[in-house]
């Protein structure tokens, strides 16, 4: 008989603590205490083995090896409790568990598959993480912010490999799961689902932070939320809105992107949207009734205009007088004439007395705008760009006349950037020996082209010559007193050349001697926000 007994053999109270630890995280406690717990029963239970084996008395031994699977079980649970994952605090997961979120998966998309489509409603990632122990379930589970992202694309879910109905049971799900937490959504919608859709998400109409919907309200279900939109800050609407009144009370709404016809605009605080983006590639409505939204962005800052021009609408008669303080706008400006007719003459309508940037380009991988100097000139002259325009971005067809001679009314311009023209058929380009001679910084001289430049982009089809480029780069850096002067040149790759040993000598002793900071490489076609 055996009268053995270990003095470390735990209490249940003991386990079920342990047990508490590893399913909801929070250890605070010493860890040499844990090893050295772990070492004093780990000697136990050698001890045990030793009495196992010696053991004939049937009754003694089963308590013995009871013990001994205790003693065990409670060495495991301390190692669990010591691992590193164990011990990370539950906030520190939640973020783990935030950074896992697959973001591309979660955009409305043409490359998303109807399986896809099932795999975000059901937040999938969370809840094969919640099947790794019960702490990971928990936190996946009760963690509002991982469930506050939604994207939902209707125009899937009628090949979708689950029922609608359980589609909706998922999407009803994540809502609950996000609580009283800020909400964004992403909502594409088709009128046999949009009702039950936008039934559920109306719901939640106080959480709502940011949200995109494509599609039409076509049974007024959000008109139930006038009024509930305290968080709103951003809005995305595409499709027909007009007149609907459902965001017309938002005191928190900043931003607003819309896609369509200005005939189908809803009400909105437009004296409170600071940021504003209107994307119009249709016909469906006149160039002045597109302009006028200009009006009513009476506290803008940032605007994107993206319009569509056909030749009736750039010869289309504007009797317009639209003054705004907006502070950077971008001109999206796609057309189908191949013409040197002009594209820019609707700026003879509009006056810019605070603006700092103005960009104007094609959308990607189409012909740019005809640039228009005089057109440009007069709306420079109006707003009194020589006193406050900083930054000048353009992707058009000109002439390298007409660019230097609207560069030469802009003295305070810091950043400029110009592209060339790659479009099938385009016959010349705008960055030459000629652009950049008239570029160049002369000591001494008093017509010096924008002599606060402080920022030069280039994306060229490398028609100039090096030496010239390097020329120019010099005497700018070389006429900066305190700041580097920044280059950035991008070319396509077929174009690409060897430059002189010369050329790149020149350049790496102005970035040693801290006057220059230069890119280069293949082209990159970026505009600013």
């Amino acid at each position: 008989m055996s009268n053995f007994s270990s003095a470390h053999l735990p209490t249940s109270t003991q386990i079920a603590e342990l047990r508490n630890l590893l399913r909801f995280g929070g250890f605070h406690g010493e860890i040499a205490i844990f090893r050295a717990a772990i070492s004093a029963a780990a000697v136990d239970v050698d001890r045990y083995d030793s009495e196992i084996e010696k053991l004939p008395d049937q009754a003694e031994l089963n308590r013995l090896i009871s013990e001994r699977h205790t003693l065990t079980s409670y060495i495991e649970l301390c190692r669990s409790v010591l691992s590193p994952i164990h011990r990370l605090p539950n906030e520190l997961l939640e973020l783990i568990f935030g950074w896992c979120f697959p973001s591309q998966a979660y955009k409305i998309s043409s490359t998303v598959t109807p399986e896809k489509e099932v795999e975000r409603l059901s937040r999938f990632y969370l809840l094969e993480l919640s099947r790794v122990c019960s702490r990971w379930s928990h936190i996946a589970m009760q963690t509002p912010q991982l469930w506050s992202d939604i994207v939902v694309d209707t125009r899937l879910w009628d090949r979708c490999p689950v029922p609608v109905g359980t589609l909706l049971d998922f999407l009803e799900s994540s809502l609950d799961r996000g609580r009283e937490h800020p909400l964004s959504l992403e909502v594409c919608t088709v009128s046999q689902h949009h009702s039950s859709v936008f039934n559920l998400i109306s719901r939640h109409a106080p959480r709502w932070k940011a949200a995109s919907i494509w599609g039409t309200d076509e049974d007024n279900v959000l008109r139930a939320c006038i009024g509930n939109f305290g968080r709103l800050e951003k809005l995305t609407l595409a499709g027909s809105w007009k007149d609907v009144e459902t965001f017309q009370t938002a005191p928190r709404l900043r931003e607003l992107i819309f896609s369509g016809s200005a005939n189908q605009l809803p009400k909105i605080p437009w004296t409170q949207i600071q940021r504003c983006g209107y994307l119009d590639y249709s016909s469906n409505s006149s160039l002045a009734s597109r302009l006028s939204l200009l009006s009513l962005l009476t506290n803008a800052a940032n605007v994107k205009f993206a319009l569509y021009l056909q030749t009736s609408t750039i010869d289309e008669a504007l009797d317009l007088n639209i003054t705004t303080h907006i502070r950077h706008i971008q001109l999206e400006l796609s057309t189908t004439t191949r013409t040197r007719a002009t594209a820019c003459q609707f700026l003879d309508n509009l006056t810019f007395p605070s603006l700092l940037s103005f960009c104007l380009h094609p959308p990607l991988h189409t012909r740019p705008p005809v640039w228009s100097s005089p057109h440009f000139l007069r709306l420079a002259t109006r707003s009194g760009f020589a006193q406050h325009l900083i930054r000048l971005v353009v992707h058009v067809l000109a002439t390298e006349t007409e660019l230097l001679r609207c560069l030469e009314a802009l003295p305070n311009l810091k950043w400029l950037s110009i592209m060339d023209c790659t479009s099938p058929g385009a016959s010349a380009t705008v960055i030459t020996d000629l652009l950049l001679q008239g570029l160049l910084s002369v000591p001494g001289s008093p017509s010096v082209i924008t002599p606060q430049l402080h920022s030069l982009t280039l994306n060229s089809v490398l028609d100039f010559t090096d030496s010239l480029y390097v020329d120019l780069v010099a005497s700018r850096a070389e006429s900066k007193s305190n700041d580097e002067f920044h280059a950035n040149l991008w070319w396509l790759e077929t174009r690409k050349r060897d430059v002189s040993a010369g050329a790149l000598n020149k350049i790496a002793q102005l970035m040693a001697e801290k006057r220059l900071i230069f890119n280069s490489g293949e082209w990159r076609v970026r505009f600013p926000p």
